[in-house]
């Protein structure tokens, strides 16, 4: 009993100190200042040519952005809606609330938008929710990336390595007789090496609306990284399902966490108009030798 009596009272000395260490933790606009990355994706329903109603379609973004004390930001962003690609620049405005929800406010010249924002991992990260979409009516998710407490600063052996990776996202395909391309889901697996000065070789398993098409991307592809921590690969690949044939395209990308982590976007394809994202994790420091 005695032992029983001690316990409850270190218990009852212990719980008001858990209890306030617990509710210290406060969010402000000093918790979110810095550089983010974000990649984003979802459906805007939209006006298109021939349709008396907005259509949903396909959406994805990649942008770096700069916060301040104030909770003022800016930001440079690549946009594909329905494989249509454009780089744009808006600025803003951030409201944190101490329990980590946050609303922003940004013009993108005349255009409007806001968001809604919780912040997480002590504000490395933060999940945003448009509430007024430039384009349309918005269902989807943005995720930001903290790159830096200041400016980021990147080179290109932060990036030397083996990966493995994910895409997934939409292609619009042109079919016979019809007037418009038509939306086909899109997913792969991918893993790649990236040897010094940006040479690039991978290979790729991709569900292309669910018909399997393995992919090789043979020496010759190259990522260039810029000092902003924004990066381009410019690739090349041959596929056993269609001999003879040359696949190319461009992914734009942002480096995260010293190289340990890519996010990106596809900007061009030669398959079709490409709505798609990728995220990759590097896997070893050292490139895996390839005899491509």
């Amino acid at each position: 009993m005695r032992h029983h009596q001690t316990f409850v009272r270190v218990a009852a000395l212990l719980l008001p100190l858990c209890s306030s260490s617990f509710a210290q933790w406060r969010c402000s606009s000093d918790t979110v200042r810095g550089t983010w990355a974000y990649q984003g994706h979802g459906t805007v329903m939209m006006n298109v040519p021939g349709n008396s109603s907005p259509v949903p379609v396909p959406f994805t973004g990649l942008g770096i952005g700069k916060i301040d004390y104030q909770g003022r930001y800016t930001v440079h962003a690549t946009m594909s809606g329905g494989g249509q690609v454009q780089d744009v620049d808006f600025s803003g405005s951030i409201q944190v609330n101490p329990d980590c929800t946050a609303t922003a406010t940004y013009t993108s010249g005349s255009v409007q938008g806001a968001d809604r924002l919780i912040i997480l991992d002590n504000g490395n990260e933060m999940r945003s929710m448009p509430t007024k979409f430039p384009l349309g009516p918005f269902a989807g998710m943005f995720y930001f990336r903290r790159l830096a407490w200041a400016d980021a600063q990147c080179t290109s052996d932060m990036v030397r390595g083996a990966y493995a990776g994910w895409r997934e996202g939409t292609f619009m395909m042109p079919v016979p007789g019809q007037s418009q391309p038509v939306p086909l889901p899109f997913s792969a697996l991918v893993t790649f090496t990236v040897q010094s000065g940006g040479a690039v070789t991978a290979a790729s398993t991709a569900s292309m609306g669910g018909t399997i098409v393995d992919f090789q991307f043979p020496k010759g592809s190259s990522l260039q990284v810029n000092p902003d921590c924004t990066a381009t690969l410019n690739w090349s690949a041959v596929s056993k399902q269609y001999p003879g044939q040359t696949f190319t395209g461009t992914l734009k990308y942002i480096v995260l966490n010293y190289g340990n982590e890519l996010i990106g976007l596809d900007t061009q394809s030669s398959s079709g108009s490409s709505i798609v994202i990728e995220t990759d994790k590097r896997i070893s420091m050292m490139p895996i030798a390839s005899d491509q």
